[in-house]
């Protein structure tokens, strides 16, 4: 169902807007880095649900589209920061040498 769909993308995009805002160092993300890709990893969680086949009113499509949802914003969260600093730091060091 179509329906369904904008329902997991508005939700994906508000549990990562949610996120962010308790992510440690979110200063080093932009504003919409978290939540973009919480809708991308929704949106693909639920076409991943209804392609193996599990209907549209379970719950189970649910599950599976906001854990990606949530899990992924969660992951970049703590990973990008640090790369971030490592290459800010690298790019100071050629600018300034």
């Amino acid at each position: 169902m179509a329906i369904n769909l904008v329902l997991v993308i508005t939700v994906a995009g508000l549990l990562g807007l949610a996120i962010r805002s308790f992510m440690p160092r979110r200063e080093t993300l932009g504003i919409v880095v978290l939540p973009a890709l919480a809708v991308v990893a929704g949106s693909l969680g639920w076409a991943l649900a209804m392609w193996v086949g599990i209907p549209a009113d379970s719950v189970w499509g649910w599950v599976i589209a906001l854990g990606l949802a949530a899990g992924l914003p969660v992951a970049a969260g703590i990973v990008l920061p640090p790369r971030r600093d490592a290459a800010d730091a690298a790019l100071w060091a050629s600018l300034t040498h």
